[in-house]
């Protein structure tokens, strides 16, 4: 904010002054943000082994140990673990809100990038089950820590091989559920 207020970052005032450019840039941040977090989560884990550091050239298994290890400490998360983590991994996460900055934006779309990171996390944090979102590809990520990085807007994580879809619930006769 300071970067526009002092002049040293261009923008533009009017949002109307640029219908298309406007609408277009808020219709993709939704999907810039899954992007962005697939790639960042993944980045925090371990690439090949948790044993791993930097030495081994595994620069996820470092970042996971020392950093985003605090994130998983909630292996049932809630909603108020969505943002629980690290200072550092907040501001890897943060990140996405730098997006807009690399064009003459207006204001409003940085604001609702960072709106939007604010509140992405409620809903993959919820637990497994109802009476919340019922959510439980993120659930299975936190059980599991090596699938479901990103979220089920654009499923990179079909795409990249990291999707797990189902756990084994505990019940009488044992059956495999979604």
């Amino acid at each position: 904010m300071w970067l526009w207020a002092s002049g040293r970052l261009p923008y533009y005032n009017d949002f109307w002054s640029r219908p298309f450019f406007s609408i277009y840039i808020l219709l993709i941040i939704a999907y810039w943000r899954e992007f962005h977090f697939y790639w960042v989560h993944r980045f925090m884990h371990p690439w090949w082994s948790v044993q791993n550091g930097l030495r081994q050239g595994d620069i996820g298994a470092f970042l996971y140990r020392h950093i985003h290890s605090l994130h998983h400490r909630s292996y049932n998360p809630g909603p108020w673990s969505g943002l629980s983590m690290h200072p550092i991994e907040h501001f890897i996460y943060y990140t996405c809100a730098y997006f807009p900055l690399l064009f003459s934006c207006h204001p409003l779309h940085f604001l609702y990038t960072k709106f939007h990171a604010d509140i992405a996390p409620i809903g993959g944090h919820d637990g497994y089950d109802y009476p919340a979102g019922g959510r439980s590809f993120h659930y299975l990520h936190h059980a599991f820590f090596e699938c479901n990085y990103g979220g089920p807007l654009v499923n990179f994580d079909r795409l990249f091989g990291t999707y797990k879809e189902s756990i084994k619930k505990p019940s009488g006769d044992d059956k495999q559920t979604n």
